[in-house]
This record gives C-alpha cells, sequence and structure tokens, in this order.
C-alpha cells in the first residue's frame, strides 16, 4: 500500500514539473500613466487565453502563461484598455492612460487599495494637490470641509493643540471619540496627550503634531462598515489612512524645493474697554449704588495690544524621488518656524522621512517607511487659566501696569503677568516621534503574495517650567517626561485571481500584534535660592517626584473575501477578531463583521455605453459592525488605594470594583450608497447610513453603602442617521482655461437612546458633560442644558429668564434649566473651486457648518458688571438708564445687575458659520524660459490666504464660531473659555523642480 502511494505521488509530481515546464512566469507593474502611482486590482489576460490574475497593492502582478503567449491584455474601470507584447525576459510593466469617460481614482483601503468604481466601500479621499503649500500645522486640518461627513473643529489658535474629528457623528461617550489614524499601514498611538500642567478641561496637544504634511500622498477617511470593520475593535469612530509619498521606477531623480513665508492675526478678538471707559463705568456703577468711589489710579495700557501681535511663518521643504528598474525612493525634509498672533505661542518642527522599495527579484520585494520629526514649542499657559495671555488681555483692569517706575515687572495679582511670564520664566514642551514600518513581501505562488510588516511609533516629551520669586514666592519649576512606546507586526496574506475571464476572486487573510508602553515621570519644587538657577535640582522643597507606567496589547485575527462578476456585481465580506487587554477576562476578545454588494448598472447590456447623459452608475450596500476599546488600561481590575486610612494609620482600600464582564463599545452601521459619472463633466455620490452603538462604555454611580463611587460599565445607546453628497464638475475645459468645482454636504442627526438611571427634572435619563452640556436620553449626546435668557425689561432695566411655564422672571433659577440647542452641527461641508487660465491658477476653498450652538463662556466674566476685579466688554457700556430703553445690561442699580452674568443662553450663541478657508493665486513660470537655465524644471510662485472671511450671525458675540476648547472631548464640544480665535493669514511662496 506504502509503495502505491508513493508510485502516485511521484507520479503526480511529475506531472506538475511538466506542466510547469510547458509554461512561464511573467511578472510586471502596472502605474498610472498621469502620476506614476501603482494601479491596484488591474486585471491582466493571456490574450486568446484562460490565463489571468490581477496586480496587488503595489501594482505588481506575477502570471503562469502558457509557453506560447505573446500579449498580455490590461483592463481597468476608469483606464484605457491596453495590449502589450510579452518580452525576452517575460517582463512587462505598464503605463495605463486615464479614460476619460469612466470613473479612475484608486481609492486607499485597510491592508491594501483598490479601484473606486470597483470598491463597495465608502470613503472619501483628500489628494496632496488639495492643501500643497498650505501652512498647516497639523495633518487634521487636511480633512476640514473637504470630506462629506467628516466635521472637524479647531480647538483654537494654540499652535499644536489638539482637534475634535467625528466622522459620521459621533460613536461615544466616554470612550475615545478620535477616528483611528493609519500611516502607511501602521496605527498610530492616538492617546490624548495633554501637557503636565495644564488645566485637565483644555484642548490637549494634538497626537499627529509630529506627523508632517509635507510628506503625505493622500488622506483617505473610511466611513462605512465594509470600510472600517477590517480594523475591528477601533473601526466605530472612523479610520483615517495616510499614504506618504514615494518614487516611481524608471524615473530620473526629481528634485523639489518648497518656501514660504507668511503673516498672521486674530480674524477677531473680544471687545474690552480701556482705562478711561473702565473708570467712568465702576465711577456710575458705584455712584448708582450709593458706594464711595475710590480714587483709581490715572494709569493706562493696553494689555490687548500688547499681547496681540503679528504672527510669522517661515517653512522651507526638500525633497527627492526616483527608482530605476527595481528600486522606488523618496527622502524629504521639512523646517518650519511659526510665532502665533500672541506671544507664548511659538512652534519650530523639524523632520526627515524615507522612503524605499526595492524589488530584490521578480517575487520578493522589501521596503522601508521612516520619519523622524522633532517639535519645540514655547506655551504659557492653558486658555481656560489665568496665565493664559489673551485671557489676561481681556480680565486685566486696564488701569494696571505691568512694570513699576524703574521698568521692571510687577506681580498683577489675580490675572497674572503673563509679559513678566514670558520675559522672566519658561514653558517649554519638546516632542520627539519615530515612525515607520519595513515589510517583505513574497510571491507564492501566482496571484498569492505573503506580506509581513513590522512598525512602531514611538513619542517622547519633554517638559520644563519655571517661575520665578516674583510670581510665587521662592519661585517654583518642574519638568516632566513622557513616553508612548508601540511597536506592532502584521502578516497578511493576499489573493488575486480572475477565473474564466469573468470571474475576479480577491481574498486576505492576517494576523497582527501590537502593544504600547505609556510611562510618565514628573519632578516639580520650589524655594530657588536665585531666579537665576532655572534648574529644578536647585529648589529646597520638593513637591512632587513621581512615575507611572501602563501597557496595553491588541491581537487581531482578521479575513475579507471580495467576489466580481464581469465587472458588474461585486460582493465583499469582512471578519475580524480583536483581544484586547483593556478588558476583562470574560470578555477580552469581540468579533466584527461586513457584507457588502455592488451593482455596476454602466457595465449591463442595456446601458447604453454612448449616452451622452449618463457614463457611469453604481448601486452599493453594506451593513456591519465595529468596536471601541480607547478607555482607560485597568477598569476592569479591583485596585486598592494605599494611604492614610483611618485615625492617622497608613492602610491600603478598595478603591474601584473589579467587572470581569466588562467589554466592547460596539457600533452597528447600514449604507446605502450610489456612484454616477453624468455628462462625462459631473462625478456625483450619495450616501445613506444608520448607525447604532450599543453597550456604551460609561462610569455608572454605585450605592454609597458598597464604599465605591463609581463603576465602568456597558450601558447605553446611541444613533446616529445621516445623508452625503460629494460632486465634482468640470464646468469649463478649453486649451487655456478650466474650472473645476467640488462640493460635498453631510447631514448629521445624533440621538441618545439609553442611558443608566440619572433623571433631570423633566424625568429623562442623562449624563453630565460639563455645567452647560450633557447627554439626554432622546437629545443629543452635546445637549446644552441651560436657563433661557431673555433679555432687559425696557420698563424696569431688570435682566429677565424664563421660567419652565413660559413666564418671565427676574430671578434665576437653576430649577428652571431646560435643553435649549445642541453643539454639533445639523450639516458641515466644503465648497472649491479651481481655475486654470494658461500659466495662472487660482483656487478659492469654502468650508461651513450650520445648526449648533456654542458656548461663548468667557462672557460670563466680561460682562459681569458687578466687579471690579477685571475688565469688562464695551457691550455693558450700553446699559439701561430709562422706560423705553432696549438695552443691552440692567441698570446698575438692578437687584438683576448681581446675577446678569449667570451661565444662561445669554452666553450661548449660534455656532453656524460661511468661511473663505483657503485662497490661492499661482503662476508657473514658462517651460521655455526654464530650459535655458538647464537646471530648473519648473517652478510656481504663489500667493496663499486663510480665513480671510467668515459668515456668521450678526449678532454672534464670541471672536470666533469655530471652536471647542475642549480638544477631543466627547461629552464636552462647542464651549470656549477665551480660546485663541483661529488665525487670518496671508503667505508667499515659491515651488521650483530640479
Amino acid at each position: 500500500m506504502k509503495r502505491k502511494l508513493l508510485a502516485f505521488l511521484l507520479l503526480g509530481l511529475f506531472a506538475i514539473t511538466s506542466a510547469m515546464a510547458q509554461n512561464k512566469t511573467i511578472t510586471g507593474r502596472v502605474v498610472g500613466a498621469d502620476d506614476g502611482l501603482p494601479l491596484p486590482g488591474v486585471s491582466v489576460r493571456v490574450k486568446g487565453g484562460t490565463a489571468g490574475t490581477t496586480t496587488g497593492a503595489d501594482g505588481n502582478f506575477s502570471l503562469n502563461a502558457p509557453a506560447n503567449a505573446s500579449v498580455l491584455s490590461f483592463t481597468y474601470i476608469g483606464f484605457v484598455a491596453q495590449e502589450v507584447a510579452i518580452g525576452a525576459n517575460n517582463r512587462v510593466d505598464v503605463r495605463l492612460v486615464t479614460d476619460a469617460k469612466q470613473l479612475s481614482e484608486v481609492v486607499v483601503v485597510g491592508y491594501g487599495a483598490q479601484s473606486r468604481a470597483l470598491s463597495t466601500q465608502t470613503a472619501s479621499t483628500v489628494n496632496s494637490e488639495s492643501f500643497k503649500n498650505q501652512p498647516i500645522v497639523s495633518p487634521q486640518q487636511i480633512l476640514q470641509g473637504q470630506a462629506a461627513g467628516v466635521n472637524m473643529v479647531n480647538s483654537s489658535g494654540v499652535l499644536g493643540a489638539s482637534a475634535a474629528i467625528t466622522v459620521r457623528g459621533g460613536s461615544s461617550l466616554t470612550a475615545g471619540g478620535q477616528p483611528l489614524y493609519v500611516i502607511d499601514g501602521v496605527p498610530l498611538n492616538t492617546r490624548n496627550y495633554s501637557q503636565e500642567q495644564g488645566a485637565p478641561t483644555g484642548a490637549g496637544l494634538n497626537p499627529l503634531l509630529n506627523i508632517n504634511p509635507n510628506d503625505i500622498e493622500s488622506m483617505t477617511v473610511l466611513k462605512d462598515a465594509a470600510a472600517v470593520s477590517i480594523y475591528g475593535s477601533r473601526g466605530s469612530n472612523g479610520v483615517v489612512l495616510i499614504k506618504t509619498k514615494s518614487g516611481s521606477n524608471n524615473t530620473a531623480t526629481k528634485i523639489n524645493v518648497d518656501y514660504f513665508t507668511g503673516a498672521s492675526e486674530p480674524t477677531d478678538i473680544l471687545k474690552y474697554m480701556n482705562a478711561d471707559q473702565w473708570r467712568n463705568f465702576r465711577r456710575e456703577y458705584l455712584t448708582a449704588n450709593g458706594v464711595a468711589v475710590p480714587a483709581y489710579p490715572t494709569t493706562s495700557f493696553d494689555w490687548g495690544d500688547a499681547i496681540v501681535r503679528t504672527g510669522i511663518v517661515n517653512n522651507f521643504n526638500a525633497n527627492a524621488s526616483g527608482g530605476d528598474e527595481k528600486t522606488r525612493y523618496f527622502v524629504g525634509g521639512t523646517y518650519s518656524d511659526e510665532s502665533g498672533y500672541t506671544i507664548g505661542n511659538d512652534l519650530q518642527r523639524l523632520s526627515g522621512r524615507f522612503n524605499f522599495n526595492h524589488n530584490v527579484s521578480d517575487k520578493l520585494r522589501f521596503g522601508l517607511n521612516y520619519s523622524l520629526a522633532r517639535v519645540n514649542s514655547d506655551r504659557i499657559g492653558a486658555e481656560n487659566s489665568t496665565y493664559a495671555p489673551l485671557t489676561v488681555a481681556y480680565l486685566q483692569p486696564p488701569y494696571v501696569m505691568p512694570y513699576d517706575a524703574d521698568g521692571n515687572f510687577v506681580n498683577t495679582g489675580f490675572a497674572q503677568n503673563v509679559l513678566g511670564l514670558e520675559a522672566t520664566g519658561f514653558n517649554y514642551l519638546n516632542s520627539t516621534r519615530n515612525t515607520g514600518n519595513a515589510f517583505l513581501e513574497l510571491d507564492i505562488i501566482s496571484g498569492l503574495t505573503f506580506k509581513t510588516d513590522w512598525g512602531i511609533d514611538n513619542a517622547l516629551f519633554d517638559e520644563k517650567y519655571r517661575e520665578i520669586d516674583l510670581f510665587t514666592p521662592g519661585g517654583y519649576g518642574y519638568v516632566s517626561r513622557r513616553g508612548d512606546n508601540k511597536w506592532l507586526t502584521q502578516n497578511t496574506l493576499n489573493y488575486n485571481k480572475i477565473f474564466g475571464q469573468k470571474h475576479s476572486v480577491s481574498g486576505l487573510l492576517g494576523y497582527s500584534f501590537e502593544t504600547s508602553r505609556y510611562t510618565s515621570g514628573l519632578f516639580e519644587g520650589q524655594g530657588f535660592a536665585s531666579d537665576d538657577l532655572p534648574n529644578i535640582g536647585s529648589a529646597s522643597t520638593p513637591l512632587t517626584a513621581s512615575e507611572t507606567g501602563e501597557e496595553w496589547a491588541l491581537e487581531s485575527q482578521f479575513a475579507r473575501l471580495g467576489y466580481a462578476y464581469d465587472d458588474k456585481y461585486l460582493f465583499e465580506g469582512t471578519v475580524r477578531r480583536d483581544g484586547s487587554s483593556r478588558f476583562g477576562q470574560n470578555k477580552k476578545y469581540g468579533t466584527f463583521y461586513a457584507l457588502s454588494g455592488g451593482w455596476i448598472l454602466s457595465n449591463e447590456s442595456f446601458f447604453n455605453k454612448d449616452s451622452k447623459f449618463a457614463q457611469f452608475l453604481k448601486l452599493t450596500a453594506s451593513y456591519g459592525t465595529s468596536g471601541n476599546d480607547q478607555i482607560g488600561y485597568y477598569n476592569y481590575l479591583g485596585t486598592f488605594a494605599a494611604g492614610e486610612a483611618y485615625n492617622d494609620a497608613s492602610a491600603s482600600i478598595p478603591s474601584r470594583v473589579d467587572n470581569p464582564d466588562l467589554g466592547w463599545e460596539q457600533t452597528a452601521q447600514f449604507d446605502l450608497g450610489l456612484t454616477t459619472r453624468l455628462f462625462n463633466a459631473i462625478d456625483l455620490q450619495l450616501n445613506y447610513y444608520n448607525k447604532l452603538t450599543t453597550g456604551l462604555l460609561a462610569d455608572v454611580p454605585y450605592p454609597y453603602t458598597t464604599g465605591f463611587a463609581v463603576a465602568t460599565k456597558n450601558v447605553g445607546e446611541m444613533r446616529n442617521r445621516g445623508f452625503e453628497i460629494t460632486l465634482g464638475t468640470q464646468n469649463v475645459k478649453t486649451t487655456n482655461f478650466s474650472w473645476n468645482t467640488n462640493f460635498n454636504i453631510g447631514f448629521n442627526k445624533n440621538t441618545v437612546l439609553s442611558l443608566p438611571e440619572n433623571k433631570d427634572a423633566q424625568g429623562r435619563n442623562f449624563l453630565s458633560g460639563s455645567t452647560a452640556q450633557r447627554a439626554v436620553v432622546g437629545y443629543s449626546r452635546n445637549t446644552f442644558y441651560l436657563n433661557e435668557y431673555i433679555g432687559i425689561d425696557p420698563a424696569t432695566g431688570d435682566a429677565q429668564w424664563r421660567k419652565l411655564d413660559g413666564s418671565a422672571s427676574s430671578t434665576i433659577s437653576p430649577a428652571d434649566r431646560k435643553i435649549v440647542g445642541h453643539a454639533d452641527p445639523d450639516f458641515t461641508g466644503g465648497f472649491t473651486n479651481i481655475f486654470r487660465y494658461k500659466a495662472f491658477d487660482l483656487t478659492a476653498f469654502f468650508n461651513f457648518a450650520y445648526g449648533n450652538k456654542v458656548l461663548i463662556d468667557g462672557l460670563r466674566f466680561t460682562e459681569n458688571i458687578n466687579t471690579g476685579s477685571y475688565n469688562k466688554s464695551t457691550d455693558v457700556l450700553n446699559y439701561w438708564k430709562q422706560a423705553g430703553d432696549n438695552a443691552f445690561a440692567p441698570r446698575l442699580n438692578s437687584p438683576t445687575r448681581l446675577t446678569f452674568h449667570n451661565l444662561s443662553t445669554s452666553q450661548l450663541q449660534d455656532g453656524s458659520y460661511a468661511r473663505l478657508k483657503t485662497v490661492t493665486l499661482g503662476y508657473n513660470l514658462p517651460t521655455e524660459l526654464l530650459a535655458k537655465s538647464k537646471i530648473i524644471r519648473s517652478a510656481r510662485i504663489y500667493a496663499l490666504g486663510q480665513n480671510l472671511l467668515t459668515i456668521q450671525n450678526k449678532d454672534f458675540r464670541g471672536p470666533d464660531p469655530e471652536v471647542s476648547a475642549n480638544g477631543a472631548s466627547n461629552l464636552v464640544m462647542g464651549e470656549s473659555f477665551f480660546a485663541l480665535p483661529q488665525a487670518k493669514s496671508i503667505t508667499f511662496g515659491i515651488n521650483l523642480g530640479f
């Protein structure tokens, strides 16, 4: 029996060997003719035969073909079909030309890339041309107004502050709410880093601050379940794929040098009194209330003028790229130096990148992507602090001088002398970040590729603060050092094959593991012998010496299977299983999936392919699940706290109850989409979605008798429903002139469906976010809950508020608070027009938001007429004097003068706006002129303006409607406490190509 089996195996081996001897292996790479970028999913077939395959993510293919095969056929939706003869070396490299009649864009997806025309996923892509040469501090700014359904709000004008981004509405309350960022396949750490001694409610540091926008080729936002489920546990808030630049094969080295410089100022600032206005107002106020008027100093100082300056930015970028038959490379570096429009708001960045790809053979490839960046910033204090420059500019009484008679700085008390703090101390935050990955690809057999990828994301933050004796007796200082170091490995098998000319199958099977350790050390002290001693080691009185460490890990298995029949019927399924160390032993693993399908009607026989009306039409649908594990590292563990327990005795006491059933927050999403091209000039995409989040992670109150205050549990549900429109039009195209328009708009309605038991006055369950904002069942997670302010009664001069029964009252009571709006917009979007005339180009980009409220909380201080401790808004000069006055402020002796400034809808503003975000005018120097130099390949000069025009409600009393000073917080959006407005800037630059 054994001999028969051995003979059978030898016979089979002989047959396979004979068959292979009669075939030949053909390899090659397919790229786009316009940009040289790889094209994945291109159909490669032997002309007149049945052998076929598709290109991989890098455009490479390997095909076993009959020995007599002489011609290969290349077809790809959106590109002109091409037939190429097989050369003597059995290698075929092809550059496909765009077919203007069809969609030709390639979209990056999880662990690969697809033709947008053949994809069943919903994604929005922003290419580098959309943000070229813009003074962008962080990559998130690239997405603002550029992708339907993506709401990006700058937290403030502080350089390096985090932004708030939601993709198709917020999907969480207390867990992480930001998208997952993946750069060249490496998921980044996106911990909410904040300044060690900064106020906890302020905006944290931008987790992508060290990612250089000049290195980015494209940013793709994955939105529906079909797109995000491949990232499983971290996909519920959307996924942003960042692809960096690379070189091209068989391309001579190209060197590009860019430089721009510019100036900035605030878009607007709050109104405040000068010294004479303040003194006159205080005299009138005290006199009206029968109080003796003190002899106020006759001095005058404009704190705002001293603090606000002209911001300056200088940016220099250089890169080189190219490649030969086997190698591609990109190397680049950027230096940026920016001073914001207020003192203490400076940022310098130095970064470098090296990307390298090499074909060892027709079957083996390897590559490296690596970036190192250093950011040095000068900061002066959190915005919601009297150490913040602009806050002091608004609050400091205008007669207070920063210097004494001899020109020395003085301690100004409540509102700090920020001029002195900046000149005599320092507040530095420096960060270094290494990101990168190395990978190896092997074509095992035709259509089957193995890839192993190893990546890192190492971030280090160094802070150093020093304050002299004048402002803190004995002086004060601290140093902080924090590190967040991640490594990961991803191993995948990719399969792409065509059977019988019409059946296309793609598959992905993968395993990944990643882990990161966060460490933090803080050392602070006071009592310095001299102000000339800057180091913390010189402090005589140590205050804090602490060090902590936290670690997490994620293990994952994932798979994706796609099938397409005749480029008409598309199907795709995805499944991923994640195990997170953040959850209890009973719920560590979660399984997420997605199913999607598409129908390309324009490839049906009944569709008129020569129609002048429609050239492409596709319907898609998808349903699937994704998750969220972005909570604390050890919330499931029962822990003890050591310290003083009872009667001066030290002990360890229970501090947190264990919860082995703490598990995944899960979001299920349904999506319907339509994509079409009309009149050979209009590209339109429509999408409807319905997202349901269950098992919301939240802190649930415990009975006091248990000894525990709260515990993290899976409770509550929330829904987001919306509709998105993306439109691109080619309005005019002639030899010398073209005009293109891009428009997108996203509508979203967020509704909290259930929460733990915690009733408001109307019997609704709620979860508090801030004093003014809460998540309420039946309403948005960012609902404002305030007293309704009516105004000043013209008859009496008293301020009035609305009671719950609808009547007016001159008494404000917490019992009369009610729902008065929400912070999340009804819709957001962007509108871009691109004009080109001969060598000139003009681009104007507007972004907009509508239907949201913003709370300008600082008005509670600048409109407090009762106190003389700080400055006031000039609006209160319009106070009630006689019957019939329609005044802004109450009469000066009204009882309501004491409560006029209380938190209410008086500080709540309409946050709707439309903004001319950027406008660029450029000129390309004639190539005939440049050719004479024999060095310069291309040259362009340009001018760019940012935030030049803002259209907003005429009664808006804040400096900027685009604000969310709590940064990436889920429960608190659209609130500001003297947050810096966005900068208005003009820059001039030049691009040179060699």
